[in-house]
Order: structure tokens, then sequence, then C-alpha cells
């Protein structure tokens, strides 16, 4: 007699698979595969017939028959240099958090590939042994290696910031322009002897954030007082103020959130008060700058906004969705207690 097993029976022995349903069908496995993936041709009745079975035992495929069907990993990496923890790791932290719960609430999980300058051989792992269907580069540096790998090959991509390449999706908020109205709050306020505290000269986002405050300044026929450049660590912004503060400056503008807090501490270990000694703004926002004593004025994005919006763009690019080339993530500069206007006698 034959044996025929239902589906109750296939749960109690074992997991149903495509090779299952194809001996119950009397089809290919292929078949079955082209069936759930939605690719190839295939009948309509041969496809119903598959599909109804698949509904009435109620089989949902398992990660690894998905993968194959789609021919996809349902893996994203997101690409973090190795120095996120010397600085910014607030915002790298932010980023992960976001672009992961957007992959998996699409039913993909994430892959962390950590850079370090021209080393990208963790990334070009994951790509050539086809680990992932996509990327996000989360940080660009001037000549960015692990765009220019990214860029010869044929595995979809995105960049969390802006870069002078059309062919590039690329997701941001308009950095000069949020810096340009923040320096120009500055400056009608009546402040013009401006110093600029700042990170690594390479890195993309620093670029544009500088981009924009020249030309509020220039706009105004002012001049920065000093620009201090490449400042990594607690000595570096403290050697920084100890050479500007005797300019008397009317306000430090700092280039993101990390060199803030660092300047506002040595600024209240030798004897500045914020706002009436000088007046201290932030090209980036952060949570310890909404609560600072006094809280600092800052231009704000929301971080998880910007993961969202790439990661969906992302995901869209390899499900092959219409997907725009250049999405921009809105800016707000947020007025507080640091940056008004007090002069101490």
């Amino acid at each position: 007699m034959e044996e025929v097993r239902t589906g109750a029976e296939y749960d109690q022995s074992h997991a149903m698979t495509i090779a299952d349903i194809a001996e119950e069908l009397g089809v290919s496995k292929s078949t079955v595969s082209r069936v759930i993936s939605g690719k190839g041709r295939i009948s309509d009745e041969t496809r119903n017939r598959v599909l109804s079975w698949i509904r009435s035992h109620n089989y949902i495929p398992n990660s690894s028959a998905r993968a194959l069907a789609s021919n996809r990993t349902y893996n994203a990496a997101v690409v973090i240099p190795r120095d996120a923890g010397k600085g910014d790791k607030p915002f790298f932290q932010e980023c992960l958090t976001g672009l992961a719960e957007t992959f998996t609430e699409r039913g993909y999980d994430t892959v962390v590939s950590i850079v370090d300058g021209s080393d990208v051989s963790s990334l070009e792992r994951l790509v050539r042994h086809r680990k992932v269907d996509g990327v996000v580069l989360t940080r660009l540096l001037k000549n960015d290696a692990s765009l220019a790998f990214l860029q010869g090959e044929s595995l979809p991509f995105v960049v969390l910031g802006t870069i002078q390449d059309d062919t590039v999706y690329q997701v941001d908020s308009d950095q000069s322009a949020g810096c340009y109205d923040l320096t120009r709050l500055i400056l009608d306020s009546g402040a013009d002897r401006l110093v600029l505290l700042a990170g690594c000269r390479d890195y993309e986002v620093n670029r544009l954030r500088y981009e924009g405050i020249v030309q509020a300044c220039e706009g105004s026929n002012v001049t920065l007082l000093s620009e201090l450049w490449d400042l990594q660590t607690v000595q570096d912004v403290s050697v920084a103020l100890e050479q500007c503060m005797p300019q008397k400056p009317d306000c430090i503008i700092c280039m993101d959130d990390v060199i803030c807090l660092k300047a506002l501490s040595w600024l209240k270990k030798n004897g500045y008060s914020v706002p009436g000694s000088v007046r201290v703004v932030s090209c980036y926002d952060s949570e310890a700058l909404k609560t600072h004593v006094p809280p600092v004025t800052a231009l704000s994005v929301s971080a998880w906004d910007l993961c969202s919006t790439a990661g969906n763009a992302l995901l869209d690019i390899i499900e092959e969705r219409p997907v725009e080339q250049k999405q921009q993530v809105g800016f707000q500069v947020k007025i507080r207690e640091s940056s008004r206007v007090i002069r101490e006698k």
C-alpha cells in the first residue's frame, strides 16, 4: 500500500523541505524552488498546485531554502571604521542599531565589517565569498578604499553620507547647509571672532561641514580666528584651546559632539564659563549635549532616520525596487543655552 504522509506527520517527524514537497507532488525540486522564489518559467497549473500545497500545509521555507530559492544570503553588511570607538562611538552605536533593526524588520540579518583605512580585507572576504547581499558604508574617507573596492564589484551598496559621484546611491542630510545655518545664527547674534575645533580633514563629512561654515563667514566678511584640525584626544583639544583662548574668541565652533564635550570640560577646568566667557556650538548633536549644563546649541540630524532610510534603500536595491539615487534627511539647528548672548565684565 502506498504511504501518504500528512502535514501533521511531517511536523512530528521532521521539518518539511523542498524535497518533501517535490516528492509529494511528483515534480522536481527546482520546480518547487522556482515557485517559492517567483523566478523562472512555470506553468500556471503547476504554480497553483505547488502554492496550494504550501498553503494547506502551512509550509514556511527555512532560511537556507529561502536563500537557495532566491539566490540570496539574506545578510546585509554594515562597514564601520576601526577608529569609531575613539571619538564617534555614540553615533556608530545608533547607526548600527538603526540599520540592524531595519534589516531585521525586512527579514535580513546584519553582518558587521571593520575596516582600517586602506585595509578593507574583511569587506573583501564578505563580498568575494558571497556572504552578504549588499553593504552600507557608514563613514567615508577622502579616496575611500571601501568605496573604491565596491565600485569594482557587482554587489549593491549605499553610502551613508555625500560624495561627488551621481552613480552611487547615497543617503545624508545637507551637512553644508546645516552648518551654514548654524554659523549664520552665531554671526547674526553679533559674534565675529570665531574659532573652529575640528577632527580629521580626510573625512568627507568634515569637509562638507567646513564648507558650510566658511560660506557663512564669507557672506559676513568674517575670517575664522583659528582653524585647529586633526583633534582626536583630550590632550589634542587641550593644546588647541591653550593656543586659541588668548585670542578672546566670541564663539567656539566644534566639528562634532565628541570634540565639543572635550572642549567644554577644558573650559570649565580652566575657569571659563559658557556662554558667559565664550559661546560654544556643535556641528553634530547628541544626548550628552542636550543634557549638558548648559545645554549646547547644535545641528541636529536624526541618526535613526538616516540609518532607516539607508537600510531600506539598500534592501530595495537588492530586491529590485525603484530607489532614488540621492536621498536627504532633514536637519534642525537646536538653539540652547550655550549660544546665548552674555558677556562677562
